[in-house]
């Protein structure tokens, strides 16, 4: 990964070689392996100046020279970005191999860009984030990857003195180091993510700052203007094979190319988030087969021996050790490390956010064993470590749109089986609860969230964040614009669902943050653009057998993972054990608290009156129990996350 920057002064570039050097020194903690005593990489003309900080993480960085001059010097580039297919773009590009092995991944987007302009995102396969400038029609153009996995902030703004400037960087806190910008939190983001909504809009959590939402492209012209457009919209057409088996082999491929363009810059070894679920054992297995005779070090977060796990729903399992040992036993080149909290509270965990992701934390408690396996990592000398976290909606999406698919076109015979099948198998859902799925997505959305609250299933907000009372209606307002359903009803179009479950949250500055806080750059092979599209393409049908979901995973996984974790229904709850270092330290959650509560911008966001009566009953409430859970983990511990970065980005003590 690699930090950018473009300063671009409508009238005139007198203060863009400061304002970059300003820009680039406040993103250099995403930088931490670069060369010593590296500089700056920068070009400009009399209109901008465009550069970067070079952070190395793959074999070829060694050539890369940026900002890419093409087009006989009329586009300039920066970028930061992985190529996961060096070879096929050649071959479009009609570049021989030879020429290939010298080539920078920047050398060859820059060559993909002279043929195609922005066009060239859809021959893109990979993480990637680029701005070029266009020397003859003076414009910028800038482009990010289709889930966002490299993050691109701006501004439009007017100096001083007068005169419009458009400045870009890879994170707000380039822009916020500008002289000319006051840090101040964007209340109206941080409404909306309080109420758990989409991250909806260009605004970042700062005011001010925008961004490029991910799988998009804009051209931004000396107006101001920035004319911005989704370029991925996959709508694929049905992949039609003969059999289960093919549609498993064909999985299988698609796997083994998305974890090996993931090892690229890894080395002989690599780290992995090692769960009981399909998605990182598929992960970790397949590394494994791959990297050898090199090393996979497998982190598995897990509950302290002797843990009380009683009050775990039935569909949940607080120890996911015994499963994912399975699996590291299968491979002899897998060392297994099992993490279990080291006392660490939720409360230690707020501040990353700000400092690292310039961005609040969504679950303080998944974030402590995350950081924990970090560190893990990173002593133990780790570069890349990789995850499975965009499984469900690729590898092993589980085709439970394909019930009411059945149910709705009046195939009841076929439903009847595949429900008493799911029934049987202890799914996730009993009788009552598979006709409500199926009846779900013909029900508007009035009446499936009545039906939610009559059967105690509803997400009442009031139960769930500290949003002020009298600031839901606006963010309810907001998702009803963007067109967003409350109520969350079950889906009859699967390509639907999934792109609007990953298009939920924007990534990049997570993994921003973890390669500033830790030197890791955190790949997520499940969330490879062909291995989505190849998901989107297999009929949900293929998902489902017997009544049982993520069926292609299981069927395609066969020969790689025990029986046992190919047999489990249940998931792992992440970190079931939070409750124990929060009280244990109830001291750093009063300071917290008190903190907020000087903050005169937090006060106005948060239920400040129901933060401390959840903080005065602490000591009495078993937050173990389901309600408890829902009022501490889910509404007190987002709520303090908010606050915390809205005192901190409001500059109060």
């Amino acid at each position: 990964m690699t930090a950018l920057a473009a300063f671009w002064q409508v009238d005139g570039n007198t203060e863009g070689d400061a304002a970059l050097t300003r820009v680039l020194a406040a993103q250099a903690i995403y930088t931490p392996h670069a060369r010593p005593g590296a500089g700056d990489q920068v070009w400009g003309d009399d209109r901008i100046t465009i550069g970067l900080r070079l952070n190395p993480s793959l074999p070829e960085d060694i050539y890369d020279r940026q900002p890419v001059e093409g087009a006989g010097g009329r586009f300039v580039m920066v970028a930061d970005l992985r190529l996961d297919n060096r070879e096929d773009l050649a071959q479009e590009l009609g570049i021989s191999a030879d020429r290939l092995k010298t080539m920078a991944d920047s050398d060859l987007a820059m060559a993909a860009f002279e043929r195609w302009e922005l066009d060239c995102v859809h021959h893109f396969y990979g993480d990637f984030a680029f701005v070029v400038w266009d020397t003859r029609e003076r414009r910028l153009l800038m482009a990010r990857d289709h889930l966002g996995s490299r993050p691109l902030h701006y501004h439009a703004g007017t100096l001083p003195g007068g005169g419009r400037f458009f400045a870009v960087a890879s994170m707000p806190r380039g822009l916020l180091a500008l002289p000319w910008l006051r840090m101040a939190p964007d209340m109206e983001r941080l409404n909306g993510f309080l109420a758990l909504l989409p991250e909806l809009g260009t605004n970042s959590f700062f005011e001010g700052i925008e961004r490029l939402l991910p799988g998009h492209r804009a051209v931004v012209t000396a107006d101001g203007g920035v004319r911005a457009e989704r370029w991925w919209n996959p709508a694929p057409l049905p992949l039609r094979l003969s059999s289960r088996d093919e549609y498993a082999e064909a999985l299988r491929t698609e796997l083994d190319r998305a974890v090996r363009c993931r090892l690229r810059g890894a080395g002989d070894k690599v780290a992995t988030h090692l769960s009981s679920g399909l998605d990182s054992s598929s992960v970790t297995a397949t590394a494994a087969r791959l990297i050898a005779p090199g090393r996979v070090t497998a982190y598995t977060s897990t509950v302290r021996p002797g843990y009380d796990d009683r009050f775990v729903d039935r569909d949940r399992m607080a120890d996911e050790w015994p499963l994912a040992s399975a699996t590291a036993r299968l491979y002899p080149n897998v060392d297994h490390v099992r993490v279990i909290n080291d006392g660490t509270s939720p409360m230690e965990m707020l501040g990353t956010g700000f400092e690292f992701m310039d961005r609040p934390i969504l679950n303080p408690c998944n974030h402590v064993w995350i950081h924990q396996i970090n560190d893990m990592a990173r002593k133990a000398g780790h570069r890349v470590v990789l995850s499975g976290q965009m499984g469900n909606m690729s590898l092993s999406y589980d085709g439970y749109t394909f019930y009411p698919q059945l149910f709705l076109s009046g195939r009841f015979l076929r439903w009847f089986k595949e429900a008493r099948g799911h029934v049987r198998a202890g799914g996730q859902w009993r009788w009552r609860g598979m006709l409500a799925q199926s009846i779900g997505p013909a029900l508007p959305a009035k009446v499936w969230g009545g039906l939610m609250k009559l059967a105690g299933r509803d997400a009442d907000l009031a139960n769930i964040s500290l949003l002020h009372p009298d600031k839901r209606a606006r963010a309810f307002e907001a998702a009803k614009k963007a067109g967003f359903d409350l109520s969350y009803r079950p889906s009859l179009d699967s390509i639907e669902l999934r792109l609007r479950v990953l298009r939920r949250i924007d990534g990049g500055n997570y993994h921003k943050g973890t390669l500033a806080g830790w030197g890791l750059d955190s790949r997520d092979p499940t969330s490879d653009i062909r291995l989505i599209e190849f998901a989107m393409r297999v009929p949900d049908e293929i998902f489902v057998e017997n009544g049982g979901g993520r069926a292609l995973a299981r069927r395609a996984m066969t020969d790689r993972l025990p029986r046992e974790v190919l047999a489990e229904r249940r998931r792992g709850l992440q970190a079931p054990d939070w409750h124990e270092a929060l009280t244990a330290k109830p001291e750093l959650l009063d300071s917290t608290v008190e903190g907020i509560l000087r903050s005169p911008a937090a006060c106005e966001m948060l239920d400040t009156e129901r933060l401390k009566q959840l903080r005065d009953n602490m000591a009495t409430t078993d937050l173990r129990k389901r309600g408890a859970m829902f009022a501490y983990r889910l509404a007190m511990l987002r709520g303090t996350a908010v606050g915390d970065f809205i005192r901190r980005a409001s500059g109060a003590n």
